[in-house]
């Protein structure tokens, strides 16, 4: 090589990488990428829409729903699906981008003037993380909201033609207490409540011995039929040590004509109604029968109040655990968590396994561009075809995957942050390797 021709080499290897705004450039890349984009998110969102309708169609015809309802149930159930399919249409578009500048050779022309690979894609990161804003949107605030409508359009219309009432039944995280309503209403009163629990020393204090201290011995005779007589024979204060011990731990039903949360005072108010116990486990020696044959006959009340302490769900509680935990916000997730410390091992899993798979899957909309770049690009000669099928492939592994591991995580088989965050944080881990491996 001659000292002209090795001048111009070496002048060729210090060209300067740029990084400062390319308006001609990043608007043309920025407009083939949206064109294809925009093709990819409307085929799909059509093949979700036609799903939607080969599934629930049928029950909308046989009530014979009218047609505005079945059009605004599809429009409540599209925000849901597009959530979906965001990172999917990311990670196409911009292969396809990519693997068609590659063939054209127009790669090769920006990297020869300086614009690295990195920079190359730029625009189409700048979308990726956009749409991963949007993808957090949907996920926190607005599917929520529509598929909560969605289902409200449905009930009305499916559940009217079968005219069957079902009765709400609902069981604290903490398995302690279980709800029945006939109807459950959020914000209102409930009327028609039953609720099967364990008597613990507060409600028995609050309950029993505070309310009726002057009528105490007829209390006593009530719910303690075979014992009163013993009972009765101690000393004022050994008798609350006695009525403690006789009802902690029992089973006890709590049935209410009305029932109201107070989110100030942060209680439960149960109006109108009645209690009754049963005996312990150790109280008879047929087992088949034990904690089922009642301790008394049912007593009465007007009035009885639950804090916090002794009933901490609250209305929303209810209300979430009909909804798909993977349709709750990440924010109420974390709250019910918080809140309920005792909550069963096998129901905290759910939850937090859900919880951190909603706050990594957003994410690989921005992510799909560090690995779809790289593999757009890896043979600028093989045209869009194989790009789309790599894609394709990814997509599919990335996705059976991380339902693996939410089922697994779920069941308590793995940890939940371990199972929520991992797929996502290998699909990372593959992208960024893979543009720093290209990056020249």
């Amino acid at each position: 090589m001659d000292s002209k021709a090795q001048k111009n080499y070496e002048d060729i290897e210090r060209l300067p990488r740029r990084w400062f705004p390319l308006p001609k450039l990043d608007g043309y890349i920025l407009r083939e990428f949206l064109i294809k984009y925009s093709v990819l998110l409307l085929v799909f969102i059509i093949l979700f829409i036609l799903s939607d309708v080969y599934r629930d169609i049928s029950d909308f015809l046989e009530a014979k729903a009218p047609w505005r309802s079945v059009l605004e149930y599809l429009a409540y159930k599209l925000p849901g699906n597009i959530r979906f399919i965001l990172p999917i249409t990311m990670l196409l578009g911009c292969m396809w981008t990519m693997a068609t500048f590659g063939k054209n050779m127009e790669i090769t022309a920006m990297r020869a003037s300086g614009v690295s690979l990195f920079r190359c894609g730029g625009p189409i990161f700048l979308m990726g993380l956009i749409v991963t804003g949007v993808n957090i949107y949907f996920n926190e605030n607005l599917v929520p909201y529509t598929e909560q409508k969605a289902e409200q359009v449905r009930g009305e219309v499916v559940e009217r033609r079968r005219q069957v009432q079902h009765l709400l039944a609902f069981r604290s995280s903490d398995q302690q207490r279980h709800w029945l309503f006939d109807t459950f209403v959020s914000g209102e009163t409930q009327n028609n409540i039953t609720v099967k629990t364990f008597w613990t020393d507060g409600m028995a204090r609050n309950i029993v011995i505070e309310p009726n201290k002057e009528q105490l011995p007829e209390i006593v005779r009530k719910m303690f039929r075979n014992k009163s007589s013993r009972l009765l024979e101690l000393a004022p204060a050994e008798l609350e040590q006695a009525i403690y011990r006789e009802l902690r731990g029992r089973k006890v039903d709590f049935q209410a004509a009305s029932v109201t949360y107070d989110p100030e005072r942060a209680v439960w108010i149960f109006r109108n109604g009645n209690f009754i116990s049963y005996d312990r486990n150790d109280e008879t020696q047929f087992e088949a029968s034990r904690g089922t044959s009642t301790m008394h006959d049912e007593i009465p009340f007007t009035e009885l109040v639950f804090p916090a302490s002794e009933i901490p769900e609250t209305p929303d509680d209810i209300i979430n655990s009909i909804k798909e935990k993977d349709d709750l916000p990440t924010w109420v997730i974390w709250d019910l968590v918080q809140r309920n410390p005792n909550m069963a091992e096998r129901v905290k899993s759910i939850y937090m396994t859900v919880f951190y798979y909603r706050l990594a899957f957003p994410w690989a909309c921005f992510l799909a561009v560090f690995l779809g770049i790289p593999l757009a690009t890896r043979n600028e000669r093989t045209g869009s075809l194989l790009a789309i099928i790599t894609a394709v492939v990814i997509i599919v592994v990335y996705i059976v995957v991380a339902q693996v591991f939410l089922v697994l995580g779920k069941g308590g088989i793995l940890n939940p942050m371990f199972a929520g965050l991992a797929p996502t944080i290998a699909f990372i881990c593959c992208g960024i390797w893979r543009v720093l491996h290209d990056r020249n």
